[in-house]
């Protein structure tokens, strides 16, 4: 199928939202915003061979893969206190996929934009010999109020916060990385009862103990983790590796759950309040700067905490 036949087919299903006035079609999307509230805006991306594989045991069904682009520009926007209004989408096909190829992929993009009730604007598509990507652009709503538009960011965390982690954690090997729901309601949900005591967050990308080294550089802090509190998903006990469930805890990232530092009135009232499905857990607390990043492991040692986690590197890299 050709391009124009291609894009012609995802126009007539691409998800809507009231605020696009211009959709899919022409040179650009145009939307109408809210004069009361911030923008926010992500742009993420999904590389053949990086975050997912199209051969052997663990291939990727396209459908997965379009899911997994979108849905990991939400996590950072839900991340951050916001909602989703709009995405835009680059696509490079490798020629040698087929047209039932895209349309499958066009259909995960479209499931998790439908899931949160926002829209497929507009977007790029392209073919080339080699590598299949996926480069999301989604712009979100932001709350009223606050140094940062009411938005929640990495900067802000105090000593004496509470550190708390939605759902299991070191479960991307058993394939969660492909299938993972955005915190999106639980985000909504944590700022209607916590409010303006979430001081920082981030989603949990790159393994909880580089993520959470995030933080502190960020808000100039340190902490300590309970290694006896942390929710160890199933995939992270039973993986025969030979590495440790704790490894595989700070370290596999792609978990996508929200780590929160939350004032500890703020946060007690949170986690008694707590009525999603979706577990809120204690996993640690904020502390000074001259602390650093600390573990106290199920034995009652108190350690440094391992510098895991995954980071790209360009060749020479030390």
């Amino acid at each position: 199928m050709s391009e124009l036949s291609l894009i012609k087919r995802f126009r007539a299903a691409a998800p809507t939202h009231p605020w696009v006035k211009v959709g899919p079609g022409q040179d650009c999307a145009v939307l109408s915003w809210a004069a009361d509230r911030a923008l926010a805006y992500k742009i993420d991306q999904v590389v053949e061979g990086t975050h997912f594989v199209l051969s052997g045991p663990e291939a990727a069904a396209p459908r997965r893969i379009g899911w997994k682009a979108m849905a990991k520009a939400v996590s950072d926007i839900a991340a951050a206190g916001c909602w989703p209004v709009a995405a835009t989408v680059a696509v490079n096909l490798r020629k040698n996929l087929d047209d039932a190829f895209a349309m499958e992929l066009f259909e995960g993009l479209s499931a998790c934009c439908k899931r949160f009730n926002f829209a497929l604007c507009g977007g790029d598509f392209t073919t080339s010999e080699q590598t299949l990507t996926l480069c999301v652009s989604l712009i979100g709503e932001g709350p009223q109020g606050g140094p940062a538009g009411g938005a929640w960011t990495r900067a802000g965390a105090q000593p004496g916060d509470w550190l708390l982690v939605t759902g299991e954690l070191g479960g991307s090997r058993g394939g969660k990385h492909l299938d993972f729901i955005p915190r999106l309601e639980e985000s909504r949900r944590i700022r209607e009862l916590a409010g303006a005591g979430v001081h920082a967050c981030i989603d949990i990308t790159d393994g909880l103990s580089r993520d959470a080294a995030h933080i502190c550089e960020e808000s100039a802090c340190g902490l300590r983790l309970e290694e006896a509190a942390l929710p160890v998903a199933v995939t992270a006990r039973n993986t025969d590796d030979g590495r440790s469930a704790l490894e595989h805890v700070l370290g596999d990232g792609e978990d996508f759950e929200l780590l929160l530092a939350v004032e500890p009135n703020a946060a007690q009232k949170l986690l008694a309040g707590w009525d999603h499905a979706t577990p809120l857990r204690r996993i640690g607390t904020i502390e000074p700067a001259a602390v650093g990043r600390r573990i106290k492991r199920a034995s009652g040692a108190d350690e440094a905490l391992p510098d895991l986690g995954y980071e790209h590197r360009t060749q020479g890299s030390a």
